[in-house]
């Protein structure tokens, strides 16, 4: 479960596991900045992940909003072709159909 300062990200981000098929749902910066460092694409290792693990270990010291760490987060995961974007769904229910 996870803790208030561990800075919790809502919504969470999905991001493509290094695993065929699984998705990883990180919902906090201190789950970004684990994954950062163990479960990240070495090979995708760019300037943008760098600023995210920094932004992830700012919130975990209490030096930055978890908003912060998880804007970065996602910033990487997407230049790495990782994220799953569902930002820009519409939210369920919402959709208007043509009639």
């Amino acid at each position: 479960m996870v803790k208030l300062d561990d800075g919790v990200f809502d919504p969470a981000v999905k991001v493509h596991s290094a695993r065929a098929g699984q998705v990883q749902h990180i919902g906090s910066a201190r789950k970004a900045a684990e994954w950062l460092l163990n479960e990240w694409p070495m090979k995708i290792d760019t300037a943008k992940a760098r600023v995210a693990r920094k932004a992830c270990l700012e919130v975990l010291e209490g030096q930055r909003k978890a908003a912060a760490a998880r804007k970065a987060f996602r910033e990487a995961a997407e230049e790495a072709g990782i994220l799953i974007d569902d930002d820009s769904r519409p939210p369920t229910g919402t959709v208007k159909r043509n009639r």
